[in-house]
């Protein structure tokens, strides 16, 4: 199961998601820095994020921003920050 990774400047990597549950849930958190939030977009997908990024010196994430808005995943007046994570929706269920 493969995951898109966003980052606030730009970049976008891939990686390989660990088949075992706690594993990849462990990964998910590592990689946005924190608790986990989800918000669905097109294509059977989510974008997991730590929501309270906001809370703390950020930066948005503008492609991941671009693509919640979209979805009308999040109010257009809001947006995501930090690093945003792209995973299947198998990878949550």
């Amino acid at each position: 199961m493969q995951a898109i990774i966003l980052y606030p400047g730009g970049e976008i990597n891939s990686r390989e998601l660990p088949d075992d549950e706690k594993q990849r849930l462990q990964l998910l958190k590592d990689l946005v820095g924190g608790h986990l939030e989800v918000v669905p977009v097109p294509g059977a997908k989510y974008l997991v994020f730590w929501e309270e990024v906001k809370d703390s010196p950020h930066l948005i994430n503008e492609i991941a921003t671009v693509i919640a808005r979209e979805a009308e995943s999040i109010q257009s007046d809001d947006y995501l920050a930090g690093v945003v994570v792209v995973v299947p929706w198998e990878a949550l269920s």
